[in-house]
């Protein structure tokens, strides 16, 4: 079976006879009607009910062209690809991430993405989320990889690439470590958060994005929490509530990286269905973007899912 042949079938069903599908396929209609007979053989069914006057799919025809469409569509997509890719032999391309994502992402999207289109250059701009929003909506940057929500959501579109689960660290040393319940998964404990209400927090500042979820959090858990230091980057507080310094919310994704000859948090999962935000490529609406920055937008979830 080939491509052309669920190009035929389809158009037979299209045009309700074999002499006009002939005709638009420019093919000879006895060379038609052959095809369709080897294929009804190789596939062992009747793809058609013929009558004197008429010709229709049976419902093993309806099946194949309905799955057939599919099969056409991805195989145009495929070649559009194909020739974006030897289009694209030069380029720019100005992406926003923050400093803190960038140094476990990058990893995973420049190499690939460099293997396919080597002559395109990235230029690679680092901020807080909030900061790189505002790029986007300025045209300082084509995109940018943040964390949602949005401030200016009516002014963008954006594509989801992962769910980011928050976690709860704590001290090895905590003495909440007797209130953890443990997971049936063998995963991180839980942890109530209400039970941390006298804890001192270590906190990203305010002008991060994080700052009003992790507050929200707290408030859900009935406490406001007593901030005893606001930084600005995931790592440095999560190597500071390892040394015992207090506790304090971090993304799973710190959970990748074990630093030697530095202390490691316990990491807790929270009792609260609102823990998790969602990671997303984030661009602005009805602007034109370069083709060299959608295929990079088309491609990332691709990487993200592997």
């Amino acid at each position: 079976m080939q491509l052309k042949d669920i190009e035929y079938i389809r158009t037979i069903a299209e045009e309700g006879s074999f002499s006009a599908a002939a005709a638009k396929c420019f093919i000879s209609q006895p060379a038609l009607s052959l095809a369709v007979k080897r294929l009804e053989q190789e596939l062992g069914v009747s793809l058609f009910e013929r009558s004197t006057h008429s010709v229709k799919l049976s419902s093993a025809g309806e099946l194949f062209v309905s799955e057939g469409e599919n099969i056409l569509r991805l195989s145009h997509q495929l070649k559009e690809h194909m020739v974006n890719i030897a289009l694209m032999k030069r380029g720019n391309i100005r992406m926003g991430i923050s400093t803190f994502y960038s140094s476990y992402y990058l990893i995973k999207i420049l190499p690939s993405f460099y293997r396919l289109y080597p002559g395109i250059h990235i230029d690679i701009v680092e901020g807080t989320s909030l900061a790189l929003e505002e790029m986007v909506l300025k045209d300082e940057v084509d995109f940018s990889l943040i964390p949602l929500p949005l401030r200016s959501e009516g002014s963008l579109e954006y594509q989801v690439l992962q769910q980011e689960q928050i976690l709860f660290a704590i001290p090895s040393s905590s003495p909440l470590r007797s209130k953890l319940k443990s997971s049936l998964a063998r995963d991180f404990p839980f942890i109530d958060l209400s039970d941390a209400k006298d804890e001192s927090f270590i906190f990203l500042k305010p002008e991060q994005r994080f700052y009003r979820m992790g507050m929200d959090l707290c408030k859900a858990a009935g406490f406001r929490p007593n901030i005893l230091y606001e930084l600005t980057n995931w790592d440095a507080i999560n190597t500071l509530i390892g040394v015992g310094m207090g506790v304090g919310f971090v993304p799973e994704l710190v959970t990748e990286r074990i630093h030697k000859n530095i202390r490691q948090p316990i990491y807790c999962r929270i009792l609260n269905q609102t823990a998790i935000r969602s990671y997303a490529v984030v661009y602005k609406k009805h602007k034109d973007l370069s083709l060299e920055a959608m295929d990079f937008i088309k491609f990332l979830p691709h990487l993200f899912h592997n």
